[in-house]
């Protein structure tokens, strides 16, 4: 599975996870990486992404926050339906990504400037991620399956150490089985986000 593939993957499962959110809003989401807030509401975090996900269309095309202007997806994205508004968000993200063949090209980001490659790994973890929080807080099967897991747990694997060290990844910690799947969540230090309270 190449990089490409692999994020419009991890982003269609975020979009499913949010989709099966249910009445699951207000529930309590633990920290998935380091930089997260303690339990914040579901509802928050997928407000969070989905400014995230406003931002890649731009991004891969080598604009500037600037150029788009720093604010430009601040407010509410996702108004009365929300899954039908981050899906739409989540598709023309991977359209975005889908014609990228220059993985050295730069990407301006908030934190400054790093390889589509890079970016691309970034977003594909965090979604990754975040789509099993997510599931797990609705009670809803993981839409991420081991070849995804797989494919993820490649590219994060010799960026762990890097990401903790700065402070990105939490601890990592034994996983519950020898599935790609909780490897990966093992390595990001992420079980706990997974088994999260409501």
């Amino acid at each position: 599975m190449d990089l490409v593939e692999t994020f419009v993957r991890a982003d269609r499962a975020t979009a499913e996870a949010v989709a099966g959110l249910g009445d699951a809003w207000p529930a309590s989401l633990p920290p998935v990486f380091a930089t997260d807030p303690d339990h914040r509401p579901v509802g928050d975090a997928v407000r969070h992404l989905a400014r995230d996900e406003a931002w890649i269309p731009a991004l891969l095309a080598g604009r500037t926050m600037a150029e788009v202007g720093p604010e430009a997806f601040d407010g509410d994205l996702l108004g009365d339906d929300a899954p039908a508004a981050f899906a739409r968000l989540a598709a023309a993200a991977q359209e975005a990504a889908r014609p990228v063949t220059d993985l050295g090209a730069p990407v301006h980001c908030s934190f400054g400037d790093c390889s589509t490659e890079e970016y691309l790994w970034q977003l594909v973890v965090a979604r990754t991620l975040g789509a099993e929080a997510l599931a797990a807080a609705s009670g809803a099967p993981s839409p991420v399956d081991d070849s995804l897991a797989a494919a993820v747990l490649a590219g994060l694997a010799p960026r762990a150490e890097l990401w903790r060290a700065v402070g990105i990844l939490r601890l990592a910690v034994a996983p519950a089985s020898p599935s790609p799947r909780d490897e990966l969540i093992a390595l990001a230090g992420a079980a706990a986000a997974v088994r999260c309270p409501t």
